[in-house]
């Protein structure tokens, strides 16, 4: 290791080289990345990532950049690793040691000290608010979205760490927000036409609904036939636009129907929804049956329309 290292980044690299041997290497990269974020001039962690990136290019680009700052370190290290490799090709010895009195050397250690100018830089560069932090020579995982918030969880599919908030609950693990969408979109094969051609049927046949629906709003009787016509007004609206877009799904389609449903409406009602406020707050009770319409009818134009 160099020595410009702090003790923060030594024990990120540990668990990094921890996560390579359980062969998790998507969490080493990110780890990896994690430190060269904070300190891009360490060595090992080029070396690390130029051996779990995920993609030819990247390993080159990351062990380049590693030969670059320090030759000699990556040239001690190769030959390190060459011989590591012979010596696990040997038998391995037997200590003449009973395997009770052999102590891990990680839980003999010793914690990290904060006290010196070493402690304090290690302090000062660690981030506020960071996916890891460094707890008892251990990595603790915050979530990536709410960086306060402590968490082992993790996205099976991304890896990155995840709260229980965030967490979409699928039968092979949990999802983060990012690949749930993702996962959605795989659904979603509208087109932007498919959305221009929505806007024009639900527009105009909206604004006829709406036009009727003002110029006949008034007495109880109609505020009761808008309870049951306003869901079959909505649903046709919803219906028939899926059917002009080829029955083609959009994840915003549904709320450009209705929001067409409610502008339908709002056009017509915009003058006495002024007057009342206005001039003459009486005036809207005669908005209670369009409402009662928009209430059923939105909510059935965006259901067939998805």
């Amino acid at each position: 290791m160099t020595s410009n290292e702090t003790p923060r980044i030594r024990s990120l690299l540990r668990q990094a080289e921890r996560n390579v041997q359980s062969g998790k290497n998507a969490a080493a990269e990110d780890l990896y990345r994690q430190i060269l974020d904070e300190a891009p001039q360490t060595v090992a962690a080029w070396l690390g990532l130029a051996s779990v990136a995920g993609n030819e290019a990247e390993r080159d680009e990351a062990y380049a950049h590693a030969v670059e700052i320090d030759p000699q370190f990556v040239a001690a290290a190769e030959e390190e690793k060459d011989e590591t490799s012979l010596d696990e090709a040997q038998p391995a010895e037997i200590s003449p040691y009973p395997a009770s009195t052999v102590k891990s050397s990680a839980s003999t250690a010793s914690p990290v000290s904060i006290s010196g100018p070493e402690g304090v830089a290690a302090i000062e560069a660690a981030p506020r608010k960071s996916v890891y932090e460094v707890v008892d020579d251990e990595v603790q995982l915050y979530c990536y979205r709410h960086p306060d918030r402590a968490t082992s969880l993790r996205c099976y599919k991304c890896n990155k760490p995840i709260c229980s908030e965030c967490t979409e609950k699928t039968p092979v693990g949990y999802l983060c927000p990012d690949c749930h969408r993702e996962a959605e979109d795989a659904f979603f094969n509208a087109t932007p036409l498919d959305y221009l051609l929505a806007f024009l049927v639900a527009m105009p046949i909206s604004l006829i609904v709406g036009y009727f629906v003002m110029r006949f709003s008034s007495g109880f009787f109609f505020i009761i036939i808008m309870f049951f016509v306003g869901g079959a007004v909505g649903g046709f609206i919803g219906r028939i636009t899926k059917r002009v877009i080829g029955q083609r799904r959009g994840r915003y389609i549904p709320y450009l129907v209705a929001a067409c449903v409610i502008m339908g409406v709002v056009i017509w009602a915009l003058p006495s929804m002024i007057a009342g406020i206005l001039f003459a707050p009486g005036a809207l009770f005669s908005l209670i049956g369009p409402g009662v319409y928009l209430f059923t009818a939105v909510s059935a134009a965006y259901y067939w329309a998805r």
